[in-house]
């Protein structure tokens, strides 16, 4: 039987600033890529920081979005997130995109067929478009795949049979275990984060 050529989708959504979650996280991405023998595009649906949140505010909403950075993410809806000051100083930071509805971010395989990470569908062409606006369910309409709300704490997988016109082989949303260790590497990051964020947060009240 011939194998499907797939492409392997996991996001999370709604982390809300939480920046202490972030260290497990990572450790839970990487069993599920042990287990599953394969890598995968890594989203953010929207929500990573919150203004009640100190560094959130401190940073202009930047702060989450370069943990997520280190942790190799590859695109993060910031629609409404970041303002036009904090969006151009952290796309000096980052490799991560930076998705809004002004602007998507294309991925291309081996293969050459192009995925477009989007908040809106951007063109009826060929690609594979993915709109990283939390949906009711994970479903793909045509060529546009819509992904399942996920909470904070859980990650959601889709995945994509690219062979020929796209069809959706699964769609799960895993929870994250209570004990699931933090990486040290990333833990190291969100320090360093924090950090930071003090040091606005006295430029702030000095300013």
């Amino acid at each position: 039987m011939e194998k499907p050529l797939s492409l392997s989708l996991r996001y999370s959504a709604g982390i809300a600033g939480d920046l202490a979650l972030l260290p497990r996280l990572f450790t839970f991405l990487q069993r599920l890529q042990a287990a599953e023998g394969q890598g995968a595009l890594l989203l953010d649906l929207g929500g990573s920081c919150a203004d009640s949140v100190w560094h959130c505010r401190a940073t202009g909403g930047r702060s989450a979005l370069i943990v997520l950075d280190g942790m190799g993410y590859h695109a993060a809806n910031v629609e409404g997130a970041l303002d036009s000051d904090s969006r151009a100083r952290l796309a000096q930071q980052v490799t991560l995109a930076l998705v809004d509805r002004h602007n998507h971010w294309g991925y291309r395989r081996a293969s050459g067929k192009e995925v477009i990470v989007a908040l809106r569908a951007v063109a009826p062409d060929e690609r594979l478009q993915v709109l990283l606006e939390p949906a009711a369910s994970t479903r793909l309409d045509g060529k546009i795949l819509s992904l399942a709300a996920v909470k904070s704490g859980q990650v959601g997988e889709a995945v994509v049979d690219l062979r020929g016109a796209p069809r959706l082989v699964s769609a799960t949303v895993h929870e994250m275990p209570t004990d699931t260790p933090p990486n040290p590497s990333i833990a190291g990051a969100v320090e360093f984060v924090e950090a930071e964020a003090r040091y606005y947060q006295r430029q702030q009240a000095e300013g």
